[in-house]
C-alpha cells in the first residue's frame, strides 16, 4: 500500500505568513494615520492664512451691520445709518492664547479737519470697536500660534483699516493682544507707528499632530491686500 503524499502549509508556515502580514497590515495603517495628520495640518495652516486673507475683503467691500438699536460711539441715541459721520474703517484681529482669533470691526468719526497724511488722518478718526457682536475663530485640529523658535504662545493683534477719502489700505501689526479702545489708538500712535512697519511670523505648533518641520503664517509689513500674508513652509524658520 502506497502512502499519500498530500501538499499543504505546516503550523510554523502559517503562524509565519500571519505574522508578516500583520506587520504590512500594521505599516500600512500606520503610514495612512501619517498621511492624514499631515494633510490635517497644512488644513489647519491654509485655513487660518484664508481667515487673515478674508479681513482684507471685509475691509475692502464694507457691509454696514448696524441696526437702529445700536449707536455710534456716545451718542445717547442711534442715528439712523447713512445719516451720521460714523464710519466702518476696518477690522481687528487679535488672539492672547494662540488658538483662538476674535475679529471686529472698527469704526470712527469723520474729522473736521484738512490734514492731508494718511496716519494723521487716522488717529483724527479716534477709532474704536464697532457696537457689533465680534466674530471668533478657532484653529483647526487642536494646533496654535506660537513664537518662532519655541513654543510659547504668540499674542497678537492685526489692524487693517482703509481711508474713506481715498481708500488706501493699512495695516498695523502689534504683539500684544487689543482689548480696548485705548490700545486700538496705541497701535497707531507715532509718526510714523512702528506697528505700520512690523511684519509677523507666525508659527504654527501641531501638538502632537505632526512632528515635521514647522510652518508659519507671514504677514509682510506694509501689508496692502490679501497677497502679503505667505505660508511658509519646509524654510520657515520656527
Amino acid at each position: 500500500m502506497k502512502c499519500l503524499n498530500n501538499p499543504g502549509f505546516t503550523v510554523i508556515e502559517i503562524i509565519l505568513f500571519l505574522g508578516i502580514s500583520g506587520l504590512l497590515v500594521f505599516g500600512i495603517l500606520a503610514g495612512t494615520g501619517t498621511s492624514i495628520n499631515i494633510q490635517r495640518y497644512r488644513d489647519s495652516v491654509s485655513s487660518f492664512q484664508s481667515v487673515l486673507q478674508k479681513q482684507f475683503s471685509e475691509v475692502t467691500n464694507t457691509i454696514n451691520n448696524r441696526d437702529s438699536s445700536l449707536t455710534c460711539g456716545g451718542a445717547t441715541s442711534a442715528t439712523p445709518r447713512g445719516q451720521s459721520d460714523c464710519v466702518i474703517l476696518g477690522r481687528l484681529v487679535t488672539s492672547s492664547d494662540g488658538t483662538t482669533l476674535t475679529i471686529r470691526s472698527v469704526i470712527g468719526n469723520i474729522p473736521l479737519t484738512t490734514e492731508t497724511d494718511d496716519i494723521k488722518l487716522l488717529q483724527a478718526y479716534n477709532m474704536r470697536f464697532s457696537p457689533i457682536q465680534p466674530e471668533t475663530y478657532t484653529i483647526e485640529w487642536g494646533a496654535s500660534a506660537v513664537k518662532p523658535g519655541n513654543n510659547n504662545i504668540m499674542a497678537f493683534s492685526v489692524l487693517i483699516v482703509s481711508l474713506p477719502s481715498n481708500g488706501v489700505i493699512r495695516t498695523f501689526i502689534d504683539d500684544t493682544q487689543a482689548i480696548n479702545n485705548n490700545d486700538i489708538a496705541n497701535i497707531i500712535s507715532g509718526n510714523p507707528p512702528v506697528a505700520l512697519s512690523r511684519s509677523a511670523k507666525i508659527c504654527i505648533n501641531s501638538n502632537g499632530l505632526y512632528t515635521g518641520t514647522r510652518m508659519a503664517i507671514m504677514i509682510n509689513k506694509y501689508a496692502s491686500n490679501s497677497s502679503s500674508i505667505e505660508t511658509l513652509g519646509e524654510n520657515s524658520g520656527c
